[in-house]
């Protein structure tokens, strides 16, 4: 295929996606280089790109990534202003009360089956897990912790899927030079490109995921933050970064 039709190819399908998201259309985007990380990170995740080819695109990416959210005008959020990744609800609470980062042989290019636990699980009120705040009979909104370009979202999970992490969105945090990933959503309402400001609403809690949907599984938020260092995402432990932002809305 030659360049001219490959470019094309891309630009077709990132107006696809943004025609699947009408509702947040009037935001800027940047389609070409929010579908082409989103598609090298879905062949992460199914592990159908060699990992070398893999790195080196993440970092060719995250300079254009890094442009547009400036010449766009993108919010600077720093580290002590990040917000609390959950809104409109009645209660939460932290798996193992916050001590769930666990690192082990943990790897980002693991794909799907990654190793460890390098995030956080944060519990929502829903004994009868239909996804509602049982106290608000509401559904309770995930927000954007910080200022960033949306890189990568799963929008098409279904039971049954070899996914582990069900639908999700992952954010290039510009000002601090990480990827936020939220996943186990119950709905997403960014999609690749989307340039999202500290406190604005990306999605849903919910119960998706290889073993989430499972009886055993709780509607919760698993929020993880990953530095990248030269491209390369590392996790970071953000328990601090929670509690700090939780006590600023109480």
């Amino acid at each position: 295929m030659h360049r001219r039709q490959i470019v094309l190819s891309i630009f077709l399908a990132a107006l696809i996606v943004m025609a699947s998201f009408p509702a947040v259309a009037q935001h800027d985007t940047s389609p070409l280089i929010g579908v082409m990380w989103n598609d090298v990170d879905r062949k992460i995740l199914t592990k159908s790109i060699d990992k070398d080819e893999a790195v080196e695109l993440l970092k060719k990416y995250e300079k254009p990534v890094k442009a547009f959210f400036r010449k766009m005008g993108g919010n600077i959020v720093h580290r002590d202003k990040w917000v609390f990744p959950l809104t409109n609800y009645s209660s939460i609470s932290y798996r193992d009360e916050g001590n769930d980062f666990l690192l082990g042989d943990y790897d980002y290019f693991q794909g799907s089956n990654t190793k460890g636990h390098p995030a956080h699980d944060i519990m929502i009120n829903d004994a009868n897990k239909d996804l509602l705040d049982d106290s608000t009979g509401k559904p309770v909104d995930v927000v954007s912790m910080g200022s960033g370009v949306v890189v990568s979202v799963d929008t098409t999970w279904q039971p049954g899927s070899k996914l582990r992490g069900g639908k999700f969105v992952k954010i290039f945090d510009v000002t601090n030079s990480g990827i936020f990933y939220y996943s186990h959503l119950s709905k997403v309402f960014v999609y690749p490109g989307l340039i999202v400001n500290a406190g604005e609403k990306i999605g849903e809690v919910g119960r998706t995921g290889r073993k989430t949907i499972l009886p055993g599984g709780k509607t919760h938020l698993h929020i993880g933050y990953l530095k990248s260092e030269d491209g390369y995402p590392v996790p970071e432990e953000i328990i601090d970064d929670l509690r700090r932002s939780e006590l600023k809305v109480k």
